[in-house]
């Protein structure tokens, strides 16, 4: 059988070709709609042009503003702390939540290893509460030590907190930073009422001096206060004991009164001025704060939070300044006004703590000396020459080979 596909039996029609006229007739214009593809176009250009003629708008989100610091009125640090695992954050509001049992605020948590929390506060008054039940309080073996934050970075006790909740209460929306509320940070036991009223009297004219200027070198207001209270020139200002501090240790003598002066870098400012503000907030901004204090220093005592930081501090104190005597040199005793937090006031005190905490320090005839110098070993010896002659007491030593007799010794030299 023959087969024959069907493209065979198709025929190629021929192609009709259109005539076109050299002179066309004239056909009556129709008005063209616009295009689907102009409409696009124009919408387009109607919205970009908007994009670019509209400022980009700024998306300030609720939990931005509630982790502002500008919302934060008061601050608690947590000394003393137990190491806590990654999720410390929950664990340190979950505690707060159990033992207070009440709304509290609470803005932020930070902690700083090793051993310190930081709580940032809404309300004074949630702080105070948080205060007063933490402060001492026993945990995982460790016993709480909770402080009061003023801005300036310095710490306050449970009455400058309760002074803060008191303004808050009276005065509502009035800048913490405005409110200055502060300790006395000079001590009457540790000084005569002589030297008590003389250094009353230098603060005044520090302060007096920082109030018509924003802020003065450091050497320049150091210079101007030597000047002011020279005992070279009589004057109503002269002062032995303000010179004398002022030349054995200038650094540490104006670090007493922190509490309205401010020594950041070569400058020297009051506290409440708008300078040192803007210093912090620099310094916050860079990373860091430098620390006005001298080359012999490990830190600063303010930073002191431990019995060995201290003991550490005492012995490069002493190696600088030499053996100290306890009730008349000016640098134990200021160091003593320098210390915050519970620490001894008193250079008495703090030279009696030294020696229960460390073997390297010893007391001798009122004199702080370090054990282990060989300079002070030479000082030891000598202070026991000068009062050997003037010995005159009687001694009874009891010696157990003597079935309980007493031997008498009159002179040192026998024993």
């Amino acid at each position: 059988m023959r087969t024959q596909t069907f493209s065979s039996f198709r025929t190629t029609l021929p192609k009709k070709t259109r005539h076109v006229n050299a002179s066309p007739s004239p056909t009556p214009s129709v008005p063209q709609k616009p295009s689907s593809q102009s409409g696009w176009d124009y919408w387009t250009r109607v919205y970009s042009e908007d994009s670019q003629n509209s400022t980009p708008s700024r998306d300030v989100r609720v939990s931005d503003m509630l982790s502002s610091d500008t919302l934060v009125r008061a601050k608690l640090l947590f000394l003393n702390v137990p190491g806590l695992p990654t999720a410390h954050k929950n664990i340190i509001l979950n505690l707060i939540k159990k033992e207070i049992r009440e709304d509290i605020s609470i803005q932020d948590v930070v902690v700083v290893p090793p051993g310190k929390w930081f709580l940032n506060f809404y309300r004074p008054e949630d702080a105070l509460k948080v205060f007063k039940v933490f402060n001492g309080f026993n945990y995982r073996g460790h016993t709480l030590v909770v402080r009061f934050c003023y801005p300036d970075g310095t710490y306050g006790d449970e009455t400058a907190l309760t002074e803060l909740v008191q303004c808050s209460n009276n005065a509502k929306g009035r800048l913490f930073e405005q409110r200055e509320i502060v300790q006395d940070t000079l001590s009457s036991e540790c000084w005569t009422i002589a030297e008590y009223e003389v250094l009353q009297k230098f603060e005044t004219e520090l302060v007096n001096l920082l109030k018509t200027h924003a802020y003065l070198p450091y050497h320049n207001v150091l210079q101007s206060m030597r000047t002011l209270f020279s005992n070279r020139i009589p004057s109503a200002t002269s002062s032995i004991f303000i010179s004398e501090a002022l030349t054995q240790w200038p650094t540490g003598f104006i670090r007493m009164f922190n509490r309205n002066v401010k020594v950041v870098s070569n400058t020297m400012c009051l506290s409440t001025s708008s300078y040192y503000t803007q210093r912090i907030h620099d310094s916050a901004m860079e990373g860091g704060c430098s620390v006005h204090r001298n080359s012999w220093e490990p830190m600063v005592p303010e930073d002191i939070r431990s019995d060995i930081q201290l003991v550490q501090y005492i012995h490069s104190f002493l190696g600088h300044f030499g053996p100290q005597n306890i009730d008349i040199d000016a640098p134990i005793r200021i160091l003593a006004q320098s210390l915050r937090g519970t620490w001894p006031k008193t250079a008495e005190e703090l030279a009696s703590l030294l020696t229960d905490i460390s073997s390297g320090v010893v007391i001798v005839n009122r004199v702080l000396y370090l054990s282990s110098n060989p300079v002070h070993h030479e000082k030891i010896i000598d202070n026991l020459a000068t009062y050997q002659d003037d010995c005159t007491d009687v001694y009874f030593l009891p010696l157990s080979s003597l079935d309980g007799q007493k031997l008498m010794i009159v002179d040192v030299e026998d024993l």
